[in-house]
């Protein structure tokens, strides 16, 4: 029987590994997962973790992977703002990239039209489109309480927080640059 503990083993730990306790190493070590320590400073281990992925796409000629980020938006601001413009860049590599935390997920909207099919009994009510890593973006929308209508988003002017989903609608969105769309994680359980 597997339990809860084994049945999520990482197929890798790679990264300067200067916060990886000893006893965690030796545990994962133990199950047969692999650690590779890279000294590399002018990456980051979220960086050597992708390029790792890579390799192994390559490897397996199996196309890409869909990438999900647990963590990486919350904690320290340095390394939130990485994680930022690490899913900013990804966005001309790679189709499904996104950061996943206790009570959000977001990911990077390329510029165009997107539809969004929402599940409403996991996202909601609150979204965001942020605008990080662009000087400004113009942006229209449908599906949210507040829709935008051509309406120009900068740091220095609107940034689209605190919005929320239309229950039982999909969202669209036209960005003319890239931007972050957010949205809360509904609680299980909690579809109200």
């Amino acid at each position: 029987m597997v339990t809860e503990t084994y049945r999520y083993l990482p197929d890798l730990i790679i990264g300067d590994l200067d916060s990886l306790r000893p006893d965690v190493r030796a545990f994962y070590e133990s199950h047969g997962v692999p650690v590779v320590q890279q000294e590399d400073q002018d990456s980051t281990d979220l960086m050597k973790c992708i390029r790792a992925l890579e390799e192994k796409e390559r490897k397996e000629n199996s196309g890409q992977y869909h990438i999900v980020l647990l963590g990486g938006l919350a904690g320290r601001l340095d390394q939130t703002i990485h994680t930022l413009s690490c899913l900013h860049k990804l966005r001309k590599s790679r189709e499904r990239v996104c950061a996943l935390t206790d009570d959000n997920v977001g990911w990077v909207l390329d510029e165009g039209e997107h539809e969004l099919k929402i599940d409403h009994d996991l996202l909601g009510p609150t979204c965001g489109l942020l605008p990080v890593g662009i000087d400004s973006t113009i942006l229209s929308t449908r599906g949210l309480r507040w829709n935008l209508d051509q309406h120009p988003s900068s740091f220095d002017g609107l940034v689209s927080t605190s919005n929320h989903l239309v229950p039982h609608q999909d969202v669209w969105i036209s960005t003319s640059k890239p931007i972050w769309w957010t949205a809360e994680l509904r609680k299980l359980g909690n579809t109200g």
